[in-house]
């Protein structure tokens, strides 16, 4: 009974880590954004990239703010090549965290997740088949909470490696186009930031266009 009661007891302990950080964001947090990141950044470069994988850490336990934020903060903190590459480690830890919080704490997410967000639950009830591609389509269309995805993910233990891939593909282009934004963010003028804005742009509108496609052949596919 004691051994019970430790492994369980092992098992919340990532989800008061969750639990913590949206409170500490709701009593503190409520004017986050980019100049928040910029002013509490390091000087030193590797300080500032160890720290801004931090807050995707966080990011990633905590569901409560924009990844949009840490996207344009890095573009911002590093020329643009360093800057797609610290961010890219930083959507591997966005990524990682809440599956496996979700998959190793064995509680009731799953269920409390799709009650939440039905949408979810009707996509993956329709792509079981494909878990690679279930990754990879649910990160593209963006209608969805990112970090809610992953842990409903995890908490159906869907296997790590073909999760991890396919949202990293689905993931990775809005990264990069939100990640020059915050490069040229001070010149709004600059193609970069133009280009940047503009993918962004048809990014999100494809994203809807997309997701409206799916739900018409689903509709379909009930009917006949």
């Amino acid at each position: 009974m004691h051994q019970w009661n430790k492994k369980n007891l092992l098992r919340m302990i990532p989800l008061l880590l969750c639990l913590a950080f949206v409170v500490g964001y709701l009593i503190w947090g409520k004017d986050f954004s980019v100049e928040t990141i910029l002013s509490y950044a390091p000087k030193n470069p590797w300080l500032t990239a160890a720290f801004l994988l931090l807050m995707y850490a966080v990011k990633g336990m905590s569901v409560v703010f924009p990844i949009i934020i840490l996207y344009m903060a890095g573009g911002f903190l590093f020329p643009p090549m360093i800057a797609v590459l610290v961010n890219a480690l930083g959507v591997a830890v966005t990524l990682m965290v809440p599956y496996w919080i979700s998959r190793v704490s064995r509680t009731d997410s799953a269920e409390r997740l799709a009650a939440k967000y039905p949408k979810l639950e009707e996509i993956i009830a329709h792509q079981k088949g494909n878990t690679f591609f279930l990754s990879f389509f649910l990160r593209i269309i963006s209608c969805l909470p990112g970090d809610a995805v992953s842990m409903y993910l995890g908490a159906i233990k869907i296997p790590f490696l073909k999760y991890f891939l396919g949202s990293m593909l689905g993931t990775v282009p809005r990264m990069i186009a939100e990640t020059l934004m915050g490069t040229s963010i001070t010149d709004p003028a600059s193609p970069m930031f133009l280009i940047s804005t503009g993918v962004t742009v048809l990014l999100a509108v494809l994203s809807v266009c997309g997701y409206a496609i799916y739900k018409r052949r689903m509709k379909k596919k009930r009917e006949g």
